[in-house]
């Protein structure tokens, strides 16, 4: 990539409008034609630098429930394992990590029930049986985007520490079906939203009054492009973990969220073999940078102890699909 590249890879993640055409408005932006800019986006995409462009969802607020599962898996299994855990529909994200929990998966369902009947399902697996579920207590940060003119994340605004995020909008079955329609991903075409608008029957400026109202809400987080980080040079992060007293977490978890290396920030319940209660992603150019990082860290909110988990293998990392048939149902293996 050149500079022109990660400059325009900088401005889509947070800087590209909800407007009828707004890579045009990026491009002035970026003193671009937007054929100029068009041509380059579509070049990042196919070489997977950019996963996909458009809103992303706060799955919460749009009913679902969520967790992230820690699981102490036989070596000699993982692979197998993780495959099995990928089979089920909730499962975004999926990552072997050196440590005693060696498998780690974000598991999202649409009701509490449906989550546990999915928990129930892994742990009928004999090398599950040593399985957690640690869904957020409080949430300080989310927000995976990067400045790649300087390789640190962008910083932004964080979330209070008051919850795992705002309550769920009821939905029209309308209003799930623009959901459907655009949470893939949209076109890299001058006028993106044609083509959500042609399946679902809304006209463009009724979408883009309904993708503003969900921003200003909360139910979008935000609206630009989704990067995978390694592709785009940000090549070490790690799942730094620490354990506060629990009066001081809160406090603890703010100011760890307040760092620019740090896309994701959550206080979670400790366990009995890891007393950890704080989470937080942290990205930099080398895993000794970012040990570097999460050291300063726990010395600045004076965590009794630490660690950073980095991942081993990759399993499975994609977006989540909401208010898809059988989503709910866990595979049937045989």
């Amino acid at each position: 990539m050149d500079d022109l590249d990660k400059r325009i890879l900088t401005q889509i993640q947070t800087a590209l409008p909800v407007a009828e055409r707004p890579f045009d408005a990026l491009a002035e932006r970026l003193g671009l034609s937007p054929d100029n800019l068009l041509t380059r986006i579509r070049r990042l995409a196919s070489v997977g630098v950019i996963r996909r462009i458009g809103p992303v969802f706060d799955s919460g607020q749009l009913g679902y429930i969520s967790t992230l599962v820690a699981a102490k898996v036989p070596a000699d299994r993982v692979e197998d394992v993780a495959a099995h855990v990928n089979r089920l529909p909730g499962v975004t994200h999926n990552y072997e990590r050196r440590g005693a929990y060696n498998l780690w998966f974000t598991l999202t369902a649409p009701s509490r029930r449906d989550l546990e009947s999915a928990l129930e399902h892994l742990r009928r697996r004999p090398e599950l049986k040593d399985l957690h579920s640690l869904p957020a207590e409080a949430r300080y940060k989310i927000r995976a985007t990067f400045d790649l003119t300087g390789a640190a994340p962008v910083p932004s605004e964080r979330a209070p520490g008051v919850g795992p995020g705002g309550p769920a909008v009821p939905l029209s079955e309308k209003q799930k079906a623009l959901v459907r329609a655009v949470q893939d991903g949209l076109p890299v075409e001058r006028e993106p939203f044609a083509e959500a608008a042609r399946r679902t029957g809304w006209t463009v400026p009724q979408i883009l009054e309904q993708m503003r109202t969900w921003l200003a809400a909360g139910v979008v987080r935000r609206f630009g492009a989704v990067l995978r980080h390694r592709e785009a040079g940000v090549l070490a992060n790690g799942m730094a973990v620490f354990q506060v007293d629990a009066g001081n977490a809160d406090a603890a978890g703010r100011a760890l969220a307040a760092h620019a290396e740090v896309t994701h920030c959550y206080r979670r319940r400790a366990l009995p073999d890891f007393p950890h209660n704080l989470y937080a992603m942290v990205h930099g150019r080398s895993e000794d940078e970012v040990r570097v990082t999460a050291a300063g860290m726990a010395d600045e909110v004076r965590a009794a102890a630490r660690d950073v988990l980095f991942s081993a293998r990759e399993f499975k990392k994609t977006s989540m699909r909401y208010f898809t048939e059988g989503e709910a149902a866990p595979p049937n293996d045989t």
